[in-house]
């Protein structure tokens, strides 16, 4: 990867940790790939400033987010593990932020769309990165400027990441690629492709496929361009042994993106900048 890039992945995650995590943070949820390794570089730094709040408790989404919290020095919890803050909820109400990122490094399969819709999973942890997200008050995406996109697949067409069930992989890759773009009901395509294909994802200096953090497999759909992805999403979740697909909707409330050049962007679903003017 060349340096320009992760020199923009770099900028995108310290500006958005800066805006967001602020020592009224108390719980703060942490993605994976790449780019969420220049977060934890920068947490670092503000750790080091006593700019974060001293009891943050940082919630990973996967194995490699767990290993940078705790090699930063930083308190790790799992989810369901957060302490009671909220006497009548009995627990917290949300985390206050999660930072993830979206990362095609190495080919991993990930798109920001014009409403901050996403793909995600190329490093096989969209489940937990997808619990953490929902649990959070608030969604914050970093990126390069590569993965800006105005729709879903327009860039990218390696397929969404969808977590099955090792049990029956080979049958829920037959019913996946017998999904059509348009419903029965609805004459509006869902999709471009008229005949999708799952892949089956092979691991990398191992023998077999990839094997998640929750011991699943991950199929790569190809679809083409997602034209509705929350319709998408409910589509392939319909089928039985599917575990998570990797597609974020209506979830993100900002994306930053880093330009080779060294600027910035920060981004808003469009349809909340409609909202204002």
């Amino acid at each position: 990867m060349s340096s320009l890039v992760e020199q923009s992945k770099r900028c995108a995650a310290f500006a958005a940790v800066d805006k967001h995590v602020l020592p009224s943070v108390r719980v703060l949820g942490i993605g994976s790939g790449s780019t969420v390794v220049h977060a934890v570089d920068r947490l670092l730094e503000l750790k080091t400033q006593n700019k974060l709040n001293p009891d943050l408790l940082c919630v990973p989404t996967s194995f490699q987010s767990k290993q940078l919290i705790i090699d930063a020095g930083l308190r790790a919890v799992d989810l369901d593990d957060l302490p009671v803050l909220d006497p009548e909820l009995g627990g917290f109400a949300s985390i206050d932020v999660t930072i993830d990122g979206a990362d095609e490094a190495t080919d991993l399969p990930t798109q920001v769309d014009s409403e901050l819709n996403a793909i995600k999973g190329g490093g096989a942890a969209h489940l937990r990165e997808k619990l953490v997200a929902h649990a959070s008050n608030k969604l914050v995406l970093i990126a390069d400027y590569r993965k800006d996109s105005d729709l879903l697949g327009a860039k990218w067409h390696q397929g969404i990441p969808v977590e099955v069930s090792p049990l029956a992989w080979r049958t829920i890759k037959r019913q996946l690629e017998r999904m059509r773009p348009t419903l029965p009901s609805d004459p509006a395509a869902l999709f471009e492709l008229d005949c999708p294909a799952a892949e089956l994802r092979q691991a990398v200096r191992k023998a077999g496929p990839v094997v998640t953090d929750n011991g699943n497999f991950i199929l790569d759909v190809r679809l083409g361009k997602v034209y509705d992805p929350p319709a998408v999403d409910r589509l392939i979740k319909m089928i039985p042994g599917v575990i998570e697909v990797g597609i974020f909707s209506n979830m993100a409330c900002e994306a930053w993106f880093g330009n080779e050049d060294g600027s910035i962007v920060c981004r808003i679903p469009k349809s909340e900048i409609k909202k204002q003017l």
